[in-house]
């Protein structure tokens, strides 16, 4: 039976100077350690919800969910709907409003 022998490193280099070579001859990139940035900043903010309100933030998240085909955050889910009322706004803007139940029902209705 033969004996298996190491492969012999080319005259005089000893095989962990060659790995060393070789380690340091990659090229790597560096990038900061953690997760990356994200393209947009968010920001992290706390809310108090009555309890019919964080139901209907769970019922508008589900349904977001459902229409993308993936998991939509609560952050998320708030921010689209924060985007839709500054739409909606955006179109009552020359009415003045006496109180908060006028520009809801205004908000909602689209009157």
């Amino acid at each position: 039976m033969k004996k298996k022998t190491a492969p012999t490193p080319p005259a005089g280099r000893p095989a962990w100077l060659q790995l060393y070579d070789a380690r340091s001859n990659q090229t790597q990139e560096s990038r900061p350690v953690g997760r990356p940035p994200a393209p947009v900043p968010r920001y992290k903010v706390g809310m108090t919800l009555s309890q019919g309100e964080s139901a209907d933030l769970k019922v508008w998240q589900d349904r977001f969910s459902e229409m993308l085909g993936r998991k939509i955050s609560s952050g998320e889910t708030v921010g689209i709907l924060a985007r839709i009322c500054s739409t909606r706004y955006s179109r009552l803007a020359e009415q003045n409003f006496d109180n908060m139940m006028d520009l809801i029902e205004h908000l909602v209705e689209g009157g």
